[in-house]
């Protein structure tokens, strides 16, 4: 019988009514006392600890710091671990930790978007699917998030609905696999899609930065005289910004601060093409590092890893879309580049 450690940290699957509002008061054991059936038809033995009753909004990375040591402390013992969670930051977390562990078991988070005490809540059916999943025989790394019957990875997975309990996809990528009445459909290997950076704490400040039309690059300024490592910069399109961001950029970039360049859209990529004064072109040659299709709330997660393992790795290559396993980019052996 596969064996499976659930961490609880609260989050609104924990959560019921009060008079401020929907805020966690249940407890991990709480929670699965009262989803008898959910624990029942998954034939896993449980382990149980409770890290923190909080909701994700309000998680700091001491908390994704402590979450992470408590997996490595229990994955080689276990199947697979199972984090119930608030679904705010689910996505964070998921893809903090498929960076940052080196586990040959997998981590499965979930939570709910309908609080413990609702009509009918969501959590009974997310928290049996992700003792699905993290005791699979065919989920045997990485991390990921399963919610509404789907697991998604890490990488890809994010909050695209903020009340509807279809809440998460990947986007083009697509689900890892689906729970149907016969167990779980793949439809994919399962494996994590993120290069691994092996840090064990996080000692770096790095903010985000949102563009749009005639943004100025006030903020930027402002956060390189606070003293920031780094820099997220949220662009348009292909990863363009207005000229005076890109501007504050190039000064940024100057004084030592490593600036990563994502894009609003939610499908793409970004590219250096446009070469205009605020093009992604001109961001590329200033010394900016670019995202590929990572969200701006992962790439921050991302590059607070890579600058809190300096002066041990460098940063540049762990943002390069040709290095990626097992998706992105795939260069040409034979010399004829993207035109084979």
């Amino acid at each position: 019988m596969a064996t499976v450690h659930v961490i609880a940290t609260g989050g609104t699957i924990a959560g019921t009514t009060s008079e401020t509002g929907t805020v966690p008061t249940e407890s991990g054991r709480d929670l699965l006392e009262a989803y008898p059936e959910s624990v029942e038809r998954i034939d896993v033995d449980i382990e149980l600890e409770q890290l923190t009753q909080t909701p994700s909004s309000e998680l700091a990375f001491d908390h994704l710091v402590e979450l992470a040591a408590r997996v490595r402390a229990v994955a080689s013992d276990v199947d697979g671990v199972v984090i119930l969670h608030g679904t705010d930051t689910i996505e964070e977390t998921a893809y903090y930790l498929d960076l940052v562990l080196d586990v040959n078991s997998p981590v499965v988070c979930t939570g709910a978007q309908r609080p413990h005490d609702a009509i009918s809540p969501d959590g009974p059916a997310n928290v049996r699917g992700a003792l699905a999943a993290a005791s699979h025989e065919h989920v045997r790394s990485g991390s990921y998030v399963f919610f509404n019957d789907r697991l998604h990875a890490a990488r890809p997975v994010t909050k695209r609905h903020s009340s509807n309990l279809a809440a998460y996809d990947s986007g083009n990528y697509g689900p890892v696999a689906e729970r149907t009445p016969e167990g779980l459909w793949f439809y994919r290997r399962p494996e994590s899609l993120s290069t691994m950076i092996p840090v064990r704490d996080v000692t770096a400040t790095v903010e985000i930065v949102a563009t749009s039309t005639d943004t100025t690059g006030s903020q930027i300024v402002a956060a390189v005289d606070r003293g920031v490592d780094g820099l997220v910069v949220d662009g348009l399109g292909l990863g363009n910004v207005p000229g005076a961001v890109a501007d504050a950029i190039r000064t940024a970039v100057g004084d030592g601060v490593d600036v990563v360049i994502t894009t609003r859209c939610r499908d793409g990529v970004v590219s250096p093409v446009y070469g205009a004064d605020g093009g992604a072109a001109v961001l590329e040659e200033a010394g900016a590092m670019f995202a590929s299709n990572l969200s701006a709330q992962k790439a921050r997660i991302k590059l607070l890893a890579a600058l809190s393992t300096r002066p041990d790795r460098p940063i540049r290559p762990l943002f390069d879309a040709a290095r990626y396993d097992g998706h992105g980019y795939v260069r040409s052996t034979t010399g004829c580049g993207d035109t084979c």
